[in-house]
């Protein structure tokens, strides 16, 4: 099932024939290897300015962080360039990568658990503007954020003995449970598989991370929504390993879940998420390109920004690399 922008497909050509030349901006293999060979920050700094991604946006722009906000804002002008009203919501599922951190700062922060040296997250693109979230976690009732969130601010004040990790899990869980709300709705069945598939690689790194942690704990830190039962990942690593094994991810990831290999593990987890993408590019008259696009760029964009954090803290080529997400190819095939 797919999710098709209109009858008469005039909007769906206009958008393949945007995308068919926005593509042509996204990062190459060589503009990585390029940035990890730089000698320092201030080199990042220059090389982003000659980026073909950073060619859309303000050329009197020479900060890092403002390019990168830039190009993400950029993205976000596109997608609603390309995508009809009805549609806007959907990208909602991407852009609120950046309201999830916010809500855990600001609950954290309503319930005196921050330091004197914590900063409150400067997202480049939320699905809601910060400033109704500030108010939100205030006053604890919004007419405009959704209700589920309304819920969940209530409940996270209403914990008797809270933690900073069990904030941040439930701002987590509820993103996850709006994502995939928002991806029900979309009428695109890739677009529902990329969300869970999201989903289950996220409890993947939280099941790994606390293999040491009680069953009981670590399950109330799980994402609802995955493929993958809960039951899946309160066991040993082997019985990850089996769960992974049947689900139908598991092709990819089955060996590297087995190894105790964090940079393996990455690529792997990342060899599924660019498989979801590869299969959204491939539907035409729809909005999956779109969203195919607004992923694959976002993750560019994330990309950056780690290796300019790992310039700045003086790493070298090798040790960046080793940090760094893994780079999403713009292939629309995955072999």
């Amino acid at each position: 099932m797919t999710a098709v922008l209109s009858g008469t497909g005039h909007d769906a050509l206009f958008a393949h024939g945007r995308i068919a030349v926005l593509q042509q901006m996204l990062l190459t293999r060589p503009d990585v290897d390029r940035l990890l060979g730089a000698h320092d920050a201030r080199e990042v700094a220059r090389i982003f300015t000659e980026l073909k991604l950073s060619s859309r946006i303000d050329q009197g722009i020479a900060d890092p962080d403002r390019i990168l906000d830039a190009i993400a804002a950029w993205v976000r002008d596109e997608v609603e360039t390309m995508a009809p009203e009805k549609f806007a919501a959907v990208f909602d599922i991407l852009w609120l990568e950046g309201d999830v951190p916010l809500l855990a700062f600001l609950l954290k922060e309503r319930l005196g658990l921050t330091s004197a040296v914590s900063h409150v997250p400067t997202p480049a693109i939320t699905a809601y503007s910060p400033e109704l979230w500030k108010t939100l976690v205030v006053q604890g009732q919004s007419d405009t954020l959704p209700v589920s969130a309304v819920s969940c601010i209530q409940e996270v004040i209403a914990l008797e003995n809270p933690t900073p990790a069990l904030i941040d899990a439930r701002a987590a869980q509820w993103g996850a449970t709006r994502q995939l709300e928002l991806a029900k709705q979309s009428g695109s069945s890739l677009i529902v598989a990329f969300v869970r598939h999201a989903i289950d690689l996220q409890n993947i790194r939280i099941a790994l991370r606390s293999l040491n942690i009680a069953p009981k704990e670590r399950k109330s830190m799980l994402l609802p929504g995955g493929t993958l039962p809960h039951e899946s990942f309160l066991g040993t690593r082997s019985d990850l390993l089996h769960a992974v094994r049947i689900a139908d991810m598991g092709f990819v990831l089955t060996g590297d879940v087995a190894e105790d290999d964090h940079q393996q593990l990455e690529h792997s987890l990342s060899a599924v998420t660019a498989a979801d993408i590869a299969a959204l590019w491939n539907v035409p008259l729809s909005i999956e390109p779109i969203f195919a696009f607004a992923a694959l760029t976002l993750s560019h964009v994330r990309l950056l920004r780690a290796l300019l954090l790992a310039k700045r803290a003086g790493f070298s080529p090798q040790d960046a690399k080793r940090i760094l997400p893994p780079f999403l190819p713009t292939t629309h095939y995955i072999s």
